[in-house]
């Protein structure tokens, strides 16, 4: 079953998508200026679409994708002012 949750991180407001899958859950944290994707997304099809978006890897909920740090970027979210290495926790208002 699909779960999308509105949840308000640092005062902004994003919406929250997970979806069991095989061994793993999908998980994406979208806000307005971009999203978070799990490993199971492609980065380089969000950088192709000209999309701010920040992948992290080895993330099973909503906390430890807050906790993770970037695991890749796409030009877009480098111009916001994200970089790969970052913690999603420090850089979550910049997709808002």
């Amino acid at each position: 079953m699909i779960e999308i949750d509105t949840v308000e991180i640092a005062g902004k407001t994003f919406e929250f998508m997970r979806m069991p899958m095989g061994n793993a859950p999908l998980l994406v944290l979208k806000g307005k200026k971009g999203f978070v994707m799990c490993g199971y997304l492609n980065l380089e099809a969000a950088q192709k679409l000209g999309d701010a978006a920040v992948r992290v890897t080895g993330v099973s909920d909503l906390e430890t994708m807050l906790n993770s740090k970037a695991a890749g970027v796409t030009k877009r979210a480098s111009e916001l002012g994200i970089s790969e290495g970052q913690k999603i926790s420090d850089i979550i208002s910049l997709l808002a």
